[in-house]
């Protein structure tokens, strides 16, 4: 063969070689999994957390791992989800039909009996689905399969919340977990792998009844604080940062700056108070503490203005079906000082602390990490207080530690933020904090008005009807303040620019879809 033929045949063969290291390197660049890392307060509360024990199903549901039967749409309104329809057939009986073609994660399909199955491990203690407080508040009797795709649920009682209870995350529909799926649920994302108060990820399930994700992985890293959330985005570490914190978020949004998420929750930021024993056993106390506490001030120190309304009641304004919009929590310090010296709680020894039987009112309140608004919130409040009269020393500990140390006395205040409608109904959020028995009334609250104003609510079945039933149910704690009220938290978050199909639910309680992704 002559030289220039050999030549020529060795740049062409070099450039086919070429072209095809180039096919090569771009198929796998395309074929590279497109996944998405969020900066999340929270964490898994063990390495296999099943979504219907404890709080699991709140992150098990923002990761789409698991589903509900029914959901909740983005104005708070009750959804089809994994079942299309639902069926009022007496006060104690509600017929579900099931949407038909959903697959579990392991490619078996959903039928009445799993779902049937999956519920009945609320009551099964040692279960890793065992969850005595949702089985509480669905107060079932039984679940009968009528067919493959229908169930009907009977109830102890009469509970008009029952269908509204079906959306909370806990009541997800699951299979017992093997060595290959640990957690078997029917969402768009399967469970991967989870390190206790530090990881959460999962990855696309491409056999979703709602169509296959977009993206590929999905991880949750757990940063309780912040700031150091913030940092993280900025360099490159995360994707999005669910609770970007407040202050910061205000100066890019001034600057018009980076991807920006704002949208008000039913998040309410609130004081549990101890009134069982110890001085806020005191109305009076209570009472006071409201009155000395200036919410427009603390939203606009501890949110930049931008994080949150001032609250007037335990439900926000964007409740319009429910919230008693006459209903205020004032604030006046002057009040607050008189309400103190008719009630004989006065500074006798001129130190600047108000005494209760002799002793200084040195409250013992306490908060936790994960919501970046709660300690500046904690120490605003301190030095509210201390200006009408009221010592308090205040410390950050662990939500579940807290809890337990108001029910047996060892702190006065747990400093709190709970979401007020999580399944969209009035009922949960104070039949589960201030009903006699509440799960997480730990505060020893007890009032026999409220109790049966709340029974009746559940026996109820029209909206109309309900809605006095309600607004009295707020008038009631605005006046005992077992729960005082701060403000209603709006949800700020930030993105890294390439963040698609993501949107803020008021609920807080979804997140992940079909349609998140990155841009490439």
């Amino acid at each position: 063969m002559p030289s220039s033929s050999v030549a020529r045949w060795t740049r062409s063969a070099l450039t086919l070689v070429l072209a095809t290291i180039t096919s090569l390197v771009g198929t796998m660049t395309l074929a590279e999994d497109v996944e998405m890392v969020i900066a999340s307060g929270f964490g898994p509360t063990s390495d296999v957390p099943d979504p219907r024990a404890r709080q699991n199903g709140w992150l098990a549901n923002r990761a789409g791992v698991s589903e509900t039967l029914i959901g909740l749409g983005y104005d708070m309104s009750m959804q089809p989800r994994l079942a299309v329809a639902y069926e009022n057939l007496s006060p104690t009986q509600w017929k579900v039909t099931l949407r038909e073609g959903v697959l579990f994660h392991d490619g078996t399909p959903m039928t009445a009996q799993s779902v049937k199955a999956s519920f009945e491990k609320f009551d099964v203690e040692g279960h890793p689905g065992h969850n005595p407080r949702l089985s509480k508040l669905l107060g079932l009797e039984s679940i009968d399969v009528t067919s493959e795709t229908t169930l009907v649920f009977t109830t102890t009682a009469p509970n008009s919340a029952f269908l509204w209870s079906l959306t909370e995350p806990a009541a997800a529909v699951m299979k017992d977990g093997t060595d290959a799926f640990p957690l078997i649920g029917t969402g768009p994302f399967v469970f991967e792998m989870a390190q206790t108060d530090k990881t959460y990820a999962a990855r696309g399930f491409a056999d979703y009844w709602g169509g296959t994700p977009k993206l590929d992985r999905l991880v949750f890293d757990t940063i309780p604080d912040a700031s150091v959330a913030a940092l993280a985005l900025q360099a490159g570490d995360v994707d999005l940062v669910t609770h970007y914190p407040e202050p910061e978020f205000a100066k890019l949004q001034e600057a018009g700056e980076s991807q920006l998420f704002a949208v008000p929750t039913t998040r309410l930021y609130f004081m549990q108070a101890r009134v069982n024993g110890g001085p806020l056993a005191e109305p009076a106390l209570r009472q006071a503490i409201s009155l000395g506490l200036d919410r427009d001030t603390i939203v606009e120190a501890a949110l930049a203005g931008v994080g949150g309304d001032a609250a007037q009641t335990v439900f926000p304004t964007n409740m319009e079906s429910w919230v008693n919009a006459d209903l205020t929590l004032p604030y006046d310090p002057t009040e607050a000082q008189a309400i103190l010296d008719t009630a004989g709680i006065v500074d006798s020894d001129g130190n600047g602390i108000r005494e209760l039987n002799g002793e200084d009112v040195i409250l013992k309140i306490r908060s936790y990490e994960g919501r970046p608004a709660l300690r500046p919130t904690l120490e605003i409040s301190q030095a509210m207080l201390s200006q009408i009269g009221i010592g308090a020393e205040i410390a950050m500990g662990e939500w579940n530690a807290n809890n337990d140390a108001l029910q047996a006395g060892e702190i006065d205040i747990h400093l709190q933020a709970w979401g007020t409608a999580p399944q969209g109904d009035p009922d949960y959020f104070p039949s589960t904090l201030a009903a006699t028995g509440g799960s997480y009334n730990v505060g020893g609250y007890q009032n026999a008005e409220l109790d049966e104003l709340l029974e009746k609510g559940r026996t109820l079945f029209d909206n109309a009807e309900r809605k006095p039933i309600y607004a009295e149910v707020q008038a009631i704690l605005n006046r005992d303040l077992p729960l005082i009220p701060l403000f209603h938290k709006t949800q700020v978050s930030v993105g890294n620019g390439k963040i698609e199909g993501f949107r803020i639910h008021p609920s807080e309680t979804y997140l992940a879809s079909p349609e998140l992704t990155i841009a490439r």
